[in-house]
């Protein structure tokens, strides 16, 4: 406009900048929902000890897909119950504990399910050639395969990077400091962490103000009036 002389425009906006694009709102699975899905999982197969592993990675520990495919069996501190990884988004290192259930369902898999492979990658494919999988969107596979079974509905952008936000959710239902929850996802930085958490409306309900000293007169939030307080009646009614 001003170029054009459409109008006179004296403000300086040299320093104006474009907003950002918005961030994607990833939607998380409930905690009723992964209990649904790992539930359908039939544990007396190899593909289903596999894959109940991988789901129980995930949620307990938010640990991205990426990582999972590439997790090797020197990375499980076994008897400290940790997990030891360098994150391959980051290429920094992170140590995450691990409790019973996860190293019962891993070790399950180790011992009874995995097929003979020379691999070092814990979890691989269950047909030969029995290979590590090629990229991590194979486990966007494993948890539709489950969603269907189990009923829960697949909405928009839902995956299996959902089961992180899932993760981080519960961890902040918890009261667990966003710091902390920032660190356990392996952030370099707490921002990184706000998309992960859903709205908790018992922790925001400490931050809002009363109606003390605001005026109100009428609608749901206006003082009752007592049994001393002047009556009000409504004409033509049959109590008058």
């Amino acid at each position: 406009m001003k170029k054009y002389q459409m109008a006179d425009l004296k403000a300086d906006f040299s320093m104006i900048q474009m907003k950002s694009a918005p961030v994607r709102m990833i939607e998380p699975y409930s905690r009723d929902e992964i209990s649904k899905i790992i539930g359908c999982v039939d544990i007396e197969s190899p593909i289903g000890i596999r894959d109940r592993a991988i789901l129980l990675l995930a949620f307990e520990t938010g640990l991205r897909a990426v990582d999972i495919i590439k997790l090797k069996q020197s990375d499980i501190d076994w008897r400290g119950a940790e997990l030891h990884v360098i994150q391959n988004k980051t290429n920094k290192p992170l140590i995450l504990p691990l409790n019973g259930t996860i190293m019962n369902s891993v070790a399950d898999y180790i011992l009874v399910a995995r097929p003979k492979s020379g691999s070092k990658e814990i979890f691989i494919r269950s047909k030969s050639p029995y290979t590590p999988f090629k990229t991590s969107c194979a486990l966007d596979g494993v948890i539709e395969k489950y969603c269907a079974l189990s009923g829960v509905e697949k909405k928009p952008y839902r995956s299996f990077h959902s089961l992180r936000r899932s993760f981080a959710t519960e961890l902040s239902a918890a009261g667990i400091p966003l710091p902390t929850i920032s660190q356990m996802l392996g952030h370099k930085n707490v921002d990184e962490a706000r998309p992960y958490l859903s709205y908790n409306r018992p922790q925001t309900l400490f931050c809002a103000m009363g109606f003390d000293g605001i005026p109100i007169s009428s609608e749901v939030y206006a003082p009752i009036l007592s049994e001393s307080s002047p009556s009000v009646f409504l004409k033509g009614g049959d109590d008058e």
